[in-house]
């Protein structure tokens, strides 16, 4: 996991200005070749959740991390905007279909009652790679070049497939009954509709994140701040990491109400910061209080999530809940990237800010007046 999200961050938070310096796209067309990874992850989750199984966890694994390394080794040599985004799209697939299958089996390893700190656990790979990957992209391109970026993942992607090859991974055999129905595809077969509510909310969550995974570097960079990037990033991990040691034993033994409305608004908090920021100190500010709503709400959304759901079909509530996940980060600098024309960037992040607050109101309307902590059944 943490090889796939090292390759994920880097290159998300690499890509727009690479498309835009190398190709000269507009503001738009750049976030677009960024968020086309994630757009190739949400469509792969929509069949990987019903045939996870069908094709054995640990195949699939081997296919799509060598899928990943071809693809970071196509990146110098591509030649047009049109292929930058089909290779973003492809290597976006794998990615989907690599994370679900490791979420998966993570899930099923999880002692009952301690699900969201499990998951807070497994989610550190994402924390340090948000840490690492943002600090990658932005020394690497400017005190060496883009051959170096796309090295480096490169080797992030062969790691995860060598640390795949000896693995000995837990497979489910899927029941007669599955076997009849595996070639039927209905919206049940794609999609837990038992846990799409918070898949919503995890979807406005990480459309507000988006802007600043995909927009924050090129923003600092005309604030002629392009130092902070690395500090902010840095940070913003830091808290992630922090508050994940014990955002998920709140959540286990106090409920998600414990943990949820507050981690969102203090997310949305930190947006609207960025939106004034104008000093390092201001940048720190909105760090901390974006990475501690960013690190403890996802693991909190997908422990609720898994709670809604049986064991023979967390597969299909995982891909659901990354499918929401992938969406918000493609959707939110295509739909909100026009704004910085319009407004500025101060605008952007108040509109991401303003997601995020929506996102509160999903919850609490949709599972969170009526939560006295649950516990997931497997």
């Amino acid at each position: 996991m943490l090889g796939i999200s090292l390759v994920f961050i880097t290159l998300m938070s690499y890509m727009a200005l690479y498309a835009a310096s190398r190709f000269s796209v507009n503001d738009t067309a750049a976030g677009f070749a960024a968020s086309s990874f994630v757009a190739g992850g949400a469509l792969s989750r929509i069949l990987i959740g019903k045939y996870l199984d069908f094709i054995g966890r640990k195949r699939t694994l081997i296919i799509t991390l060598a899928m990943f390394v071809l693809s970071c080794l196509c990146y110098p040599i591509l030649g047009n905007y049109v292929l930058l985004v089909l290779v973003r799209f492809l290597h976006g697939a794998a990615f989907g279909i690599a994370s679900t299958t490791i979420s998966s089996t993570v899930i099923t390893l999880i002692p009952l009652g301690q699900l969201s700190e499990g998951l807070g656990y497994i989610s550190l790979a994402g924390t340090i790679a948000n840490a690492v990957g943002p600090l990658a992209a932005i020394q690497l391109s400017e005190r060496a070049s883009s051959l170096w970026v796309f090295g480096f993942t490169t080797i992030c992607a062969v790691v995860a497939l060598l640390a795949v090859l000896p693995m000995t991974i837990t497979e489910r055999t899927p029941t007669r009954d599955e076997y009849k129905r595996r070639w039927r595809i209905r919206g049940s077969d794609l999609v837990d509709f038992n846990i799409l509510a918070i898949a919503v909310v995890g979807l406005l969550t990480t459309m507000g994140f988006s802007v600043v995974m995909t927009y924050l570097p090129a923003y600092l960079v005309g604030l002629e701040m392009t130092s902070t990037a690395s500090i902010f990033f840095f940070v913003w991990a830091f808290a992630m990491l922090v508050v994940r040691l014990f955002a998920g034993r709140m959540h286990d033994r106090y409920g998600e109400n414990s943990v949820l409305p507050g981690a969102l608004i203090s997310l949305a908090l930190g947006l609207a910061v960025i939106a004034v920021a104008d000093s390092l100190g201001h940048f720190i500010i909105a760090a901390v209080l974006g990475g501690f709503g960013h690190g403890a709400a996802l693991p909190s959304l997908q422990a609720v999530g898994i709670s809604r759901t049986t064991t023979d079909r967390i597969p299909i509530a995982t891909s659901t809940h990354y499918l929401a996940l992938d969406s918000g980060l493609a959707i939110g600098p295509v739909m909100l990237g026009f704004l910085i024309g319009l407004t500025g960037y101060t605008g952007l992040y108040l509109a991401g800010a303003s997601i995020v607050l929506v996102g509160v109101v999903v919850y609490w309307f949709a599972h969170g007046r009526h939560a006295k902590g649950t516990i997931a059944t497997r």
